[in-house]
């Protein structure tokens, strides 16, 4: 009786050994990059009541939007560009061009945890066309602004001579990009990974996508032209890279020529793939600095209901 007693301790002790041991397992680390990360730039939404959702046709309230920088670029004074759209302005008393920022939209920081914020004041709604009764309409406001994504990153500069000769310093294996690695942003450099390019050369392989929820257009187009749509397509997709590090690094990009710095197109799902080398003359680990400059646009929408006067 008295060995069954313990037989029967040593199980239940076994088992709550299992139950602290399964409770104590590390959770995954964070990513132990220099940036916060995320796929958010600046958004867009109405200012609360700003105008309401309903509201009589004998009252003119305002149309407010505000701004949120959830990402980790700064926004100059004036660079973000709100409009609205898809109405007829005179109709509705408001004006058919961008109003701009009073001040910068800081980034998502240290010091801005939840990033900069600014209303910008669209004027005031004034419905000049007769209504029965009530009519529902849906206003949209665009956003326009530059924006910027940076992608630093730990990388193999090794070649199949270099190997054979100085022996393995570093891995081409697996993927580069990691947690931290790359600002918050809509456009992000979501894969990284690197082969051997003939016998004296590297070879990275850089995947960007659009990951937010806007479209993205060349950085040296104007926010007032893409309302055009030969402009609009011209410059839709089209996003400006730079190889900042490591040195004499090149890509092959649309224009043809193999540089560290020049235009990528986005296909139809917002990927473009980048492929850029550089030539060994020693092992080493060095760091791999990418910018990525564009304009991007979002927008916001908001159903009204305006009643008739009843005046």
């Amino acid at each position: 009786m008295k060995n069954k007693v313990i037989k029967n301790y040593i199980i239940l002790m076994f088992l709550f050994l299992i139950i602290v041991l399964a409770g104590c397992t590390k959770k995954e680390q964070p990513g132990t990059g220099i940036f916060k990360g995320g796929i958010e730039g600046v958004s867009i939404s109405f200012v609360n009541l700003a105008p309401p959702s309903s509201f009589s046709q004998d009252t003119s309230p305002k149309v407010k939007i505000l701004l949120k920088n959830k990402g980790e670029t700064k926004v100059q004074t004036g660079n973000a560009k709100v409009r609205i759209f898809g109405i007829t302005h005179e109709n509705f008393g408001l004006p058919n061009t961008y109003k701009t920022t009073l001040g910068p939209l800081e980034p998502a920081g240290e010091f801005t945890k939840e990033g900069g914020e600014q209303e910008v004041d669209l004027g005031n709604i004034k419905y000049k066309l007769s209504i029965i009764n009530q009519e529902t309409f849906t206003l949209r406001a665009r956003l326009c602004y530059p924006y910027q994504t940076i992608a630093k990153t730990d990388v193999c500069v090794q070649s199949l001579i270099t190997q054979e000769s100085r022996g393995e310093v570093c891995s081409l294996i697996g993927e580069k990009i990691k947690s931290g690695d790359v600002s918050g942003a809509p456009i992000q450099v979501s894969s990284l990974t690197e082969q051997t390019r003939g016998n004296d050369q590297v070879r990275f392989d850089i995947k960007i996508e659009n990951k937010g929820k806007g479209e993205v257009f060349l950085i040296d187009a104007k926010c007032e032209d893409l309302d055009k749509d030969e402009v609009r397509f011209e410059n839709k997709n089209k996003i400006k890279v730079q190889i900042r590090s490591p040195l004499n690094v090149k890509c092959g990009f649309r224009s043809g020529e193999a540089s560290a710095g020049g235009i990528i197109s986005l296909d139809d799902n917002g990927i473009a793939i980048l492929s850029c080398w550089k030539d060994v003359e020693e092992p080493v680990v060095d760091k791999l600095d990418i910018q990525l400059d564009y304009l991007y646009r979002e927008q916001a929408i908001k159903e009204i209901t305006i009643f008739q006067s009843r005046r």
